[in-house]
């Protein structure tokens, strides 16, 4: 056999293998290729080239939900959605039973105030993980929000007596660290609400120690957070109320931020009628904005708890 035969022999195979392989209109690599390579990408933050790759695969394997979840999370990181409820929507008709899932989409359905479906899709997620303490504060704050308190508080005692035990620990921690060490102590109580986010405590906590190092927008933060969790708790309202009117130092927003006090101090008083202190307080901000009317009304209704109490 001459050299050339010889080579055309040991070669071919080979060549045809690959023409075969990289042939027009056929892909070289599996759905999964393109599933890891995104999830890889979407960890990496390459967000754009992660859609791609992750669309890719979907476009192999419609059935690949976990595709159209990653997808979806793209698209809530870029406040697109609606593209992401429909990513969403289209996990679900493949795999209903995602409890996590059915929380996001429960969370869009909030943020455009379809209250109705968001609470359809936190019961599926509870019933699907009944003990979940995120599942369970999610139904409550819908409940409350549908004016059935009873059912609220129920979901609301559900997950924090479920998640206790977990986040107790972690929350003494914090609150050991925080005398000596705030910054750390913010960790640890992060982690605590992680853990458990019906742990009132475990805001507050957190709150005070952004306070004590000077990241009031942080501590404001936690407590708007905590206000979404459990909107019918009272001191979250006060300390929010004292937070806006005491540490907002820019005048061009001084008067928006004394209308955030107010409200708050007011939903306070609503909830919680018979707190003397917070009508003195709502009284003195009506003082220096010379509503002195107001203010000795208000003073008057907390002189009158005060005298009631004796």
């Amino acid at each position: 056999m001459s050299i050339k035969n010889l080579i055309k022999f040991l070669f071919y195979p080979v060549i045809i293998l690959i023409l075969n392989n990289s042939s027009p209109g056929r892909e070289p690599y599996s759905w999964t290729y393109n599933f890891e390579r995104g999830k890889k990408q979407f960890s990496a933050q390459m967000y754009n080239d992660a859609l791609d790759s992750l669309k890719l695969a979907l476009k192999k394997n419609p059935r690949s939900y976990e595709s159209a979840n990653i997808i979806a999370k793209i698209y809530l990181l870029k406040k697109d959605f609606y593209s992401a409820e429909k990513y969403y929507h289209m996990s679900l008709e493949i795999n209903d039973n995602q409890a996590g899932i059915h929380l996001s989409m429960g969370e869009i359905d909030e943020y455009f105030q379809r209250d109705e479906s968001a609470m359809k899709h936190y019961k599926k997620s509870v019933s699907l993980a009944p003990d979940n303490p995120v599942f369970l504060v999610s139904l409550s704050r819908i409940y409350y929000r549908a004016g059935q308190s009873a059912e609220s508080e129920k979901y609301f005692k559900l997950a924090y007596e479920n998640g206790i035990s977990q986040s107790m620990p972690v929350y003494m921690k914090a609150m050991e660290l925080k005398k000596n060490n705030p910054v750390k102590a913010t960790g640890e109580f992060i982690n605590a609400i992680e853990l458990n986010p019906a742990h009132i405590d475990a805001y507050m906590g957190l709150s005070d120690a952004y306070r004590q190092t000077g990241e009031y927008d942080k501590a404001i933060e936690t407590l708007e957070k905590l206000k979404k969790i459990k909107p019918d708790y009272a001191l979250a309202y006060i300390h929010l109320g004292s937070m806006y009117y005491n540490n907002k130092p820019d005048m061009k927003t001084r008067k928006y931020f004394i209308f955030l006090a107010i409200k708050n101090y007011e939903t306070a008083i609503k909830l919680d009628p018979d707190n003397p202190d917070t009508y003195f307080r709502l009284a003195e901000i009506y003082k220096r904005i010379n509503n002195r009317d107001k203010a000795a009304e208000l003073e008057l209704k907390g002189a009158g708890l005060i005298m009631k109490d004796k």
